[in-house]
């Protein structure tokens, strides 16, 4: 039985990349306080729920899978969500799982994600949501459109509506027009910063691209930084000093998360 909604509330359960650091690859997750949804499912992010210790992020509370993309550092923890719900001590998943994302999910789960469980199928049922440029969908306690990024493809960032809060996430992406009016007019943003410093790549987030974002106007009052790579010889915390001062008198509207940490939203 669900009780009652609480607000709004963020936990990050992995902000790293796919790289072996002390971070988890890309993940987080968003409450009402009786329903969990993920957005991305990079390794070890089902693990991590419990390890969080905020009623608010039950693992048994999870009812919604959203993927920017079908990359593994985004999509591995699924094996582990399946898995771990089907041989729950208290007995397997019964409720409908959701997992939704651009066109070709459906194909995901079913060609890549669920033979990999080899002659097991889930006990509980699997709804599959592909989600086209700009089309939305009701999640429940939010509702999240779908919007074409520079990235892989396919992939897509969402603009997420909850509780009165607008959140942009924008997944894995390069500075483009779409990212700059998906950030248009919400209150926080979700964004990937993978780069430490100059690059020509066009499919992640640099320092000149969030240069760019800023002498935009568009980006929100509020902008959490994620899927940050390290400059070689950097720890993490080194390389978040690293982007403040490169962000000077901008730097207070940008948060560094870590693994674990809750925000809340509404």
């Amino acid at each position: 039985m669900r009780g009652t909604p609480m607000g709004i509330a963020m936990a990050f359960l992995g902000t790293g990349t796919c790289h072996a650091t002390p971070r988890n690859p890309s993940s987080f997750a968003i409450s009402d306080g009786t329903q969990v949804a993920l957005i991305d499912c990079g390794g070890g992010c089902y693990h991590q729920l419990p390890r969080i210790r905020d009623p608010r992020f039950r693992f048994d509370a999870v009812e919604s899978v959203l993927l920017t993309h079908f990359h593994a550092d985004h999509t591995a923890g699924l094996i582990d969500l399946l898995w771990g719900e089907m041989w729950a001590s208290e007995g397997p998943r019964r409720k409908p799982l959701t997992i939704a994302g651009p066109v070709g999910v459906r194909g995901f789960v079913e060609n890549r994600l669920l033979p990999f469980l080899g002659n097991y199928r889930p006990p509980f049922p699997i709804s599959i949501v592909e989600m086209s440029n700009d089309e939305k969908h009701d999640f429940g306690f939010f509702i999240a459109r779908a919007v074409k990024l520079a990235h892989a493809n396919p992939s897509c960032g969402y603009r997420i509506e909850a509780g009165g809060v607008r959140l942009a996430v924008t997944g894995d992406t390069g500075y483009c027009d779409s990212l700059v009016a998906l950030l248009a007019d919400c209150d926080v943003a979700v964004m990937e910063w993978a780069m430490p410093g100059p690059s020509d790549t066009t499919e992640h987030i640099t320092p000149e691209a969030v240069h760019r974002l800023i002498e935009s106007g568009h980006l929100p009052p509020v902008v959490y930084a994620v899927h940050l790579y390290c400059a070689p010889g950097l720890s993490f915390e080194e390389q978040v000093e690293a982007h403040r001062n490169f962000l000077g008198v901008h730097a207070s509207r940008f948060r560094f998360p870590r693994d674990g940490e809750v925000f809340d939203l509404a």
